[in-house]
C-alpha cells in the first residue's frame, strides 16, 4: 500500500542543520563551512537547509554556521593512510627483495612504489612463475590455458590463490609455464587477453577482459613447483 504524508515525514530522519527540524527536501546549495583539523581544508559537505524562511535566511548571511552532523560529532579524518604494502606482504603480494608481483614494480620506503626505469625493469627476476591477477570468478583453468596457448605459450599447471582462513578466492592464480621461454613470451605485454571473458561496454559492446601479468619468483624456503603432480581445480574455490 501507498504510504500517506504522514507515514512518509515519520520515516525522515535527516534534520535542518540550522533549526534542526526534520526535514526531507534536500536542494543541494549549502556546504558545511567547518575546516577539519587533519588537511585545515574545508569539509564541504551537503547540507540540509529546511524551507523555513529564518533558515534561508540565516544560511545566506551567515553560511559559517552550517556544520554537517560528521563534524557536530567531532569526527575527523585519518592523517594517516592505510597500510596497503603491509596487507600485500602478508598475502605474499610483494617478493622478496620488495618487487610488487602486481605491478612489477619496486616497493620503496615509505610504502610508495619506485617509478622504475627499463632498465630497473630487465633487471627483475625472471622466473616459469607467473602470478595472474584480477581474475573473474567465472574462470577456469581450461580458459587460463587456451589463454597462454593462444600467445604460443605452454602452461604446465595452475594455483588458485585463496585466504588461508576462509579458502575464499582473492581472484588471482599461481601459473606454472612449461619453460622459462614460456614465462617471458606470457609476461611480456604485461596481460594476458582471457578466452571467453568480456567487459561490457555501453551500447552493448564488449571488450576482451585482460588480466595482469607479473613473474613470480619463488621465494626462500617455498616449495616450487610442487613435488606432486598439479592437483587442479577447474574453478577456483569459493570457500566453505
Amino acid at each position: 500500500a501507498k504510504k500517506t504524508e504522514e507515514e512518509i515525514e515519520r520515516d525522515v530522519d535527516s534534520v535542518c542543520c540550522l533549526c534542526r527540524k526534520f526535514c526531507s527536501h534536500y536542494r543541494g546549495q549549502h556546504k558545511c563551512a567547518r575546516t577539519l583539523p587533519s588537511s585545515g581544508l574545508a569539509c564541504a559537505v551537503p547540507v540540509i537547509v529546511c524551507d523555513a524562511e529564518e533558515c534561508r535566511d540565516a544560511a545566506a548571511r551567515e553560511p559559517h554556521r552550517l556544520e554537517c552532523p560528521l563534524c557536530v560529532k567531532g569526527y575527523q579524518t585519518p592523517e594517516t593512510a592505510p597500510d596497503l604494502v603491509g596487507q600485500k606482504r602478508k598475502l605474499g603480494l610483494i617478493a622478496r627483495g620488495g618487487t610488487d608481483v602486481v605491478t612489477g614494480q619496486r616497493v620503496v620506503a615509505g610504502g610508495s612504489t619506485d617509478d622504475a626505469t627499463h632498465s630497473q625493469q630487465r633487471q627483475q627476476p625472471v622466473s616459469q612463475r607467473l602470478f595472474v591477477g584480477k581474475l573473474p570468478l567465472t574462470v577456469t583453468v581450461s580458459k587460463l590455458r587456451r589463454s597462454f596457448e593462444r600467445r604460443d605459450c605452454k602452461m604446465e599447471g595452475v594455483r588458485w590463490i585463496v585466504d588461508r582462513s576462509s579458502g575464499v578466492f582473492y581472484g588471482s592464480a599461481y601459473c606454472h609455464m612449461a619453460s622459462v621461454e614460456d614465462a617471458r613470451r606470457a609476461q611480456s605485454p604485461g596481460s594476458l587477453a582471457l578466452c571467453g571473458e568480456f567487459r561490457k561496454k555501453g551500447r552493448g559492446r564488449k571488450r576482451q577482459r585482460r588480466a595482469p601479468v607479473a613473474f613470480a619468483p619463488v621465494r626462500e624456503g617455498e616449495a616450487w613447483p610442487p613435488s606432486e603432480p598439479f592437483s587442479e581445480m577447474e574453478y577456483p574455490p569459493m570457500g566453505s
